[in-house]
C-alpha cells in the first residue's frame, strides 16, 4: 500500500512538468546579424572594477538587416560588468566577463553576446618551475607567490555579438 502512495505522489510531481509547453522559439533558423563594438573606456582587473558596473560600448560599423538600420556607426550600447575573477596564485590569469547587452528594438534573448576576457596564464611555466624546485626543501612553494595577468579590455579591441531575428 506504502509503495502505491509513493508512486502516485511521484506522478503528481513528475506529470506537470513532463507536460510543459515548448519555447516558442525557432532555434533552428541561423538567420544572424554580426554586432561589431568597442569599449569607450578601458576596464582592467587591476583598477577598482566592480561586478554588475555598467560600461559603455560604441558601436563600429553599421548594422542593417532587411534594408532597415538597426544601428549606426556610433551609437552607443550599455553592457554590465557580469563576473571578475581576479588574479590567482601560481599564475591563474585574472578574467572579466560582460553580458546584458541593451540594445534599443532588440530583445536580449534575440543576442549571443557574452564576452570574455582572460589576463595572462603564467601556470604553463609556474608550474615546470615549481616541480623542478621540489628538489629543493620550501622553494617551490615561492612559485606560489607569482600572480597571473591582469584581463583588460581596451577601446582598440573589436567585440562581435550576434543578433539572431528570427529566434
Amino acid at each position: 500500500m506504502n509503495k502505491y502512495i509513493t508512486l502516485f505522489l511521484l506522478f503528481l510531481f513528475i506529470n506537470p512538468f513532463c507536460m510543459a509547453e515548448p519555447l516558442p522559439y525557432n532555434f533552428s533558423d541561423t538567420t544572424c546579424v554580426p554586432i561589431t563594438l568597442s569599449i569607450t573606456e578601458e576596464i582592467s582587473t587591476k583598477d577598482s572594477v566592480i561586478e554588475g558596473e555598467t560600461v559603455s560600448f560604441r558601436v563600429t560599423k553599421d548594422v542593417n538587416y532587411q534594408g532597415k538600420t538597426l544601428l549606426k556607426a556610433g551609437d552607443i550600447v550599455n553592457a554590465k560588468i557580469e563576473t571578475v575573477i581576479t588574479s590567482g596564485m601560481n599564475g591563474f590569469p585574472a578574467e572579466i566577463i560582460v553580458d546584458d547587452f541593451q540594445i534599443p528594438n532588440v530583445d536580449e534573448k534575440q543576442l549571443i553576446s557574452t564576452h570574455y576576457k582572460k589576463g595572462q596564464n603564467r601556470c604553463l611555466w609556474v608550474y615546470p618551475l615549481k616541480w623542478s624546485l621540489t628538489l629543493i626543501p620550501f622553494a617551490g612553494s615561492l612559485t606560489n607567490f607569482i600572480k597571473g595577468g591582469h584581463a583588460k579590455i581596451k577601446p582598440k579591441d573589436i567585440i562581435t555579438i550576434y543578433y539572431y531575428p528570427n529566434w
